[in-house]
Protein backbone atom coordinates (compact mmCIF):
# COMPACT_ATOMS: atom_id res chain seq x y z
CA UNK A 1 0.00 0.00 0.00
CA UNK A 2 2.79 2.21 1.02
CA UNK A 3 4.39 1.94 -2.59
CA UNK A 4 1.23 2.65 -4.58
CA UNK A 5 0.69 5.90 -2.47
CA UNK A 6 4.38 6.67 -3.34
CA UNK A 7 4.07 6.04 -6.85
CA UNK A 8 1.06 8.10 -7.09
CA UNK A 9 2.90 10.56 -5.32
CA UNK A 10 5.46 10.81 -7.74
CA UNK A 11 3.30 10.67 -10.89
CA UNK A 12 1.36 13.84 -9.55
CA UNK A 13 3.76 16.26 -10.79
CA UNK A 14 4.47 14.64 -13.86
CA UNK A 15 0.81 15.04 -14.80
CA UNK A 16 0.93 18.47 -13.56
CA UNK A 17 4.08 19.36 -15.77
CA UNK A 18 2.45 17.71 -18.88
CA UNK A 19 -0.63 20.16 -18.02
CA UNK A 20 1.47 23.15 -17.82
CA UNK A 21 3.30 22.20 -21.08
CA UNK A 22 -0.14 21.74 -22.97
CA UNK A 23 -1.81 24.89 -21.63
CA UNK A 24 1.52 26.65 -22.63
CA UNK A 25 1.10 25.05 -26.26
CA UNK A 26 -2.59 26.51 -26.62
CA UNK A 27 -1.91 30.12 -25.39
CA UNK A 28 1.08 30.62 -28.19
CA UNK A 29 0.47 32.85 -30.84
CA UNK A 30 1.36 31.63 -34.47
CA UNK A 31 4.42 33.06 -36.24
CA UNK A 32 2.22 34.82 -39.18
CA UNK A 33 -0.20 36.29 -37.02
CA UNK A 34 2.61 38.14 -35.12
CA UNK A 35 3.60 39.54 -38.28
CA UNK A 36 0.37 40.49 -39.23
CA UNK A 37 0.03 42.72 -36.18
CA UNK A 38 2.84 44.31 -35.96
CA UNK A 39 2.94 44.83 -39.66
CA UNK A 40 -0.51 46.64 -39.02
CA UNK A 41 0.76 48.46 -36.61
CA UNK A 42 3.59 50.04 -38.63
CA UNK A 43 1.05 51.06 -41.06
CA UNK A 44 -0.74 52.49 -39.01
CA UNK A 45 1.74 54.66 -37.57
CA UNK A 46 2.87 55.99 -40.43
CA UNK A 47 -1.15 56.72 -41.33
CA UNK A 48 -1.34 58.98 -38.60
CA UNK A 49 2.62 60.14 -39.36
CA UNK A 50 1.25 61.13 -42.53
CA UNK A 51 -2.00 62.71 -41.21
CA UNK A 52 -0.48 64.88 -38.60
CA UNK A 53 3.14 65.60 -39.26
CA UNK A 54 2.14 68.85 -40.84
CA UNK A 55 0.60 70.21 -37.57
CA UNK A 56 2.55 72.93 -35.99
CA UNK A 57 2.97 73.36 -32.39
CA UNK A 58 4.10 76.76 -30.78
CA UNK A 59 4.14 78.79 -27.59
CA UNK A 60 3.93 82.40 -27.08
CA UNK A 61 6.03 83.51 -24.01
CA UNK A 62 5.84 87.23 -22.63
CA UNK A 63 9.83 88.27 -22.02
CA UNK A 64 9.42 91.48 -21.32
CA UNK A 65 7.06 94.90 -21.58
CA UNK A 66 6.92 98.62 -20.70
CA UNK A 67 4.76 101.82 -21.71
CA UNK A 68 6.27 105.13 -23.29
CA UNK A 69 4.96 108.39 -23.39
CA UNK A 70 4.35 108.97 -27.41
CA UNK A 71 4.42 112.71 -28.77
CA UNK A 72 4.77 112.29 -32.17
CA UNK A 73 1.65 112.40 -34.53
CA UNK A 74 1.59 110.44 -37.35
CA UNK A 75 0.28 112.71 -40.15
CA UNK A 76 0.94 110.20 -43.05
CA UNK A 77 1.07 106.51 -43.97
CA UNK A 78 2.18 104.94 -46.81
CA UNK A 79 0.60 101.20 -47.44
CA UNK A 80 2.12 98.87 -50.28
CA UNK A 81 2.63 95.04 -50.92
CA UNK A 82 5.96 93.87 -52.02
CA UNK A 83 6.97 90.38 -53.92
CA UNK A 84 9.78 88.45 -52.52
CA UNK A 85 11.65 86.56 -54.84
CA UNK A 86 15.09 84.14 -53.46
CA UNK A 87 17.03 81.67 -54.53
CA UNK A 88 20.08 79.40 -53.06
CA UNK A 89 22.17 77.02 -54.40
CA UNK A 90 25.76 75.60 -54.07
CA UNK A 91 28.61 77.11 -56.75
CA UNK A 92 31.56 75.66 -56.82
CA UNK A 93 34.46 78.48 -56.08
CA UNK A 94 31.54 80.45 -55.50
CA UNK A 95 30.87 80.65 -59.63
CA UNK A 96 29.23 77.54 -60.91
CA UNK A 97 25.66 76.41 -59.87
CA UNK A 98 25.47 72.44 -59.16
CA UNK A 99 22.81 71.40 -60.63
CA UNK A 100 19.45 70.15 -58.55
CA UNK A 101 20.93 72.33 -55.82
CA UNK A 102 18.77 75.20 -56.06
CA UNK A 103 16.12 75.93 -53.20
CA UNK A 104 13.53 79.12 -54.58
CA UNK A 105 11.04 80.76 -52.28
CA UNK A 106 8.66 83.99 -53.42
CA UNK A 107 6.21 85.23 -51.61
CA UNK A 108 4.59 89.05 -50.68
CA UNK A 109 4.08 90.58 -47.47
CA UNK A 110 2.25 94.06 -47.17
CA UNK A 111 4.12 96.90 -45.47
CA UNK A 112 3.06 100.24 -43.94
CA UNK A 113 4.75 102.82 -43.12
CA UNK A 114 3.86 105.68 -40.97
CA UNK A 115 5.87 109.44 -40.53
CA UNK A 116 4.91 112.48 -38.57
CA UNK A 117 6.39 115.11 -36.06
CA UNK A 118 6.82 115.34 -32.66
CA UNK A 119 4.52 117.99 -31.28
CA UNK A 120 6.43 118.19 -28.26
CA UNK A 121 9.38 120.10 -30.07
CA UNK A 122 7.09 122.58 -31.84
CA UNK A 123 8.34 125.77 -31.36
CA UNK A 124 6.05 129.22 -31.76
CA UNK A 125 6.33 133.05 -31.47
CA UNK A 126 3.78 135.64 -31.70
CA UNK A 127 4.96 139.40 -33.07
CA UNK A 128 4.01 142.18 -31.17
CA UNK A 129 0.49 142.95 -32.10
CA UNK A 130 -0.34 139.00 -31.84
CA UNK A 131 -1.77 139.34 -35.31
CA UNK A 132 0.96 136.65 -36.55
CA UNK A 133 2.44 133.29 -35.11
CA UNK A 134 5.77 131.81 -36.29
CA UNK A 135 5.58 128.13 -35.92
CA UNK A 136 8.84 126.02 -35.82
CA UNK A 137 8.58 122.41 -37.23
CA UNK A 138 10.64 119.71 -36.10
CA UNK A 139 12.57 117.99 -39.08
CA UNK A 140 9.63 115.10 -40.12
CA UNK A 141 10.81 111.35 -39.24
CA UNK A 142 9.49 107.96 -40.12
CA UNK A 143 7.89 107.41 -37.27
CA UNK A 144 7.36 103.19 -37.68
CA UNK A 145 7.46 100.43 -40.91
CA UNK A 146 6.31 97.23 -40.28
CA UNK A 147 4.87 94.11 -42.01
CA UNK A 148 1.27 94.23 -41.60
CA UNK A 149 -0.04 91.45 -39.75
CA UNK A 150 -1.71 88.18 -41.49
CA UNK A 151 -0.91 89.33 -44.91
CA UNK A 152 2.25 87.39 -45.52
CA UNK A 153 1.29 84.76 -49.22
CA UNK A 154 3.60 82.21 -50.35
CA UNK A 155 3.36 81.62 -54.44
CA UNK A 156 6.60 79.15 -54.26
CA UNK A 157 8.26 77.24 -51.47
CA UNK A 158 10.71 74.64 -53.49
CA UNK A 159 13.38 73.55 -51.66
CA UNK A 160 16.39 71.11 -53.11
CA UNK A 161 17.58 68.18 -50.39
CA UNK A 162 21.00 69.56 -51.07
CA UNK A 163 20.20 73.51 -49.96
CA UNK A 164 18.36 74.48 -47.17
CA UNK A 165 16.87 78.13 -46.34
CA UNK A 166 16.66 78.13 -42.77
CA UNK A 167 14.29 79.65 -40.47
CA UNK A 168 16.93 82.70 -40.14
CA UNK A 169 17.24 83.46 -43.59
CA UNK A 170 13.46 83.47 -44.24
CA UNK A 171 13.13 85.97 -41.26
CA UNK A 172 16.20 88.21 -42.85
CA UNK A 173 14.39 87.90 -46.22
CA UNK A 174 11.13 89.20 -44.84
CA UNK A 175 13.29 91.91 -42.62
CA UNK A 176 14.98 92.94 -46.03
CA UNK A 177 11.18 93.51 -47.88
CA UNK A 178 10.02 95.73 -44.65
CA UNK A 179 13.14 97.84 -45.57
CA UNK A 180 12.47 97.94 -49.29
CA UNK A 181 8.53 99.41 -48.07
CA UNK A 182 10.46 102.18 -46.08
CA UNK A 183 12.63 103.36 -49.00
CA UNK A 184 9.71 103.07 -51.90
CA UNK A 185 7.77 105.35 -49.13
CA UNK A 186 10.45 107.93 -49.32
CA UNK A 187 11.28 108.04 -52.53
CA UNK A 188 6.79 108.43 -53.26
CA UNK A 189 7.23 111.60 -51.09
CA UNK A 190 5.98 110.44 -48.09
CA UNK A 191 7.95 112.95 -45.36
CA UNK A 192 7.05 116.27 -47.47
CA UNK A 193 3.11 114.72 -47.32
CA UNK A 194 3.61 114.20 -43.60
CA UNK A 195 4.66 117.65 -43.29
CA UNK A 196 2.35 119.28 -45.37
CA UNK A 197 -0.38 117.11 -43.45
CA UNK A 198 1.18 118.24 -39.89
CA UNK A 199 0.84 122.25 -40.88
CA UNK A 200 -2.99 121.86 -41.94
CA UNK A 201 -3.56 119.91 -38.85
CA UNK A 202 -1.53 122.71 -36.59
CA UNK A 203 -3.33 125.63 -39.13
CA UNK A 204 -6.76 124.25 -38.31
CA UNK A 205 -6.01 124.28 -34.57
CA UNK A 206 -5.11 127.60 -34.80
CA UNK A 207 -7.63 128.94 -36.55
CA UNK A 208 -10.49 128.04 -34.31
CA UNK A 209 -8.60 129.94 -31.63
CA UNK A 210 -8.01 132.98 -33.78
CA UNK A 211 -9.52 132.63 -37.43
CA UNK A 212 -7.56 136.10 -38.66
CA UNK A 213 -4.46 135.41 -37.25
CA UNK A 214 -1.23 134.74 -39.79
CA UNK A 215 0.49 131.99 -39.93
CA UNK A 216 4.10 131.92 -40.62
CA UNK A 217 6.50 128.85 -40.86
CA UNK A 218 9.51 128.27 -40.66
CA UNK A 219 12.13 124.47 -39.75
CA UNK A 220 13.90 124.55 -36.84
CA UNK A 221 17.74 124.36 -36.68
Amino acid sequence: MADLEEKKVIEEPKKAKKTKKKAKKEVRIPKFLKETLITIIVLALIFVGIMYSEKLTHRETLLNFGFKDVGELVTQEWYGRILEDSTKDRKIFNKVSIPFTTSRIIFSLDVEVQAGIDFREIEYEFSEDYKTVTISLPETKIYKYYQVPNTFKSYLDDESWFTNIDSKERHELEDLVVEKGKEEAIETGLIKKATDNAKVLIEQMIRAKNKDIKIEWKEKE
